[in-house]
């Protein structure tokens, strides 16, 4: 990817959210919160190409690119954000599988999964390239 190409970025957002709505479908619920996170990592990258038009920064932080990018999002997407940014690392190092599949039912995941959706939109919104 150059560093000018923030609507690849955008289109692979929306890509990862389509796996994340597959997975939920087949019922795979932890690797959609993974999805979920890749999701909105990938349109913060696509908001700090358009910024700095520059390569996005190495990092998985969800908080950490909001504030590089200064965005002001609305409190209750921030507070969906922190919980997102705090789920995606149970797809990228082990967890105990069985306790995962507890506490992520069907419900909790649903509700990652619109809040995700919603901030994606907003992100989407907010674009330069729209």
């Amino acid at each position: 990817m150059t560093t000018g190409d923030s609507v690849e970025w955008f289109r692979q957002a929306q890509y990862d959210l389509g796996t994340a709505e597959a997975l939920f479908g087949s019922e795979r619920y932890p690797p959609v919160l993974f999805f979920c996170h890749l999701s909105l990592e990938k349109a913060l990258k696509a908001h700090y190409v358009e910024k700095f038009n520059d390569i996005p920064e190495k990092t998985h932080s969800l908080i950490l690119l909001v504030e590089l990018l200064e965005l002001e999002l609305p409190q209750h997407l921030i507070d969906s954000l922190l919980v997102i940014n705090r789920l995606g690392v149970t797809g990228r190092y082990p967890h105990n599988l069985e306790k995962m599949l507890e506490q992520y039912t069907q419900v909790q995941t649903r509700k990652i999964l619109e809040e995700t959706k919603e901030i994606l939109t907003w992100l989407m919104q907010k674009s330069s390239k729209r």
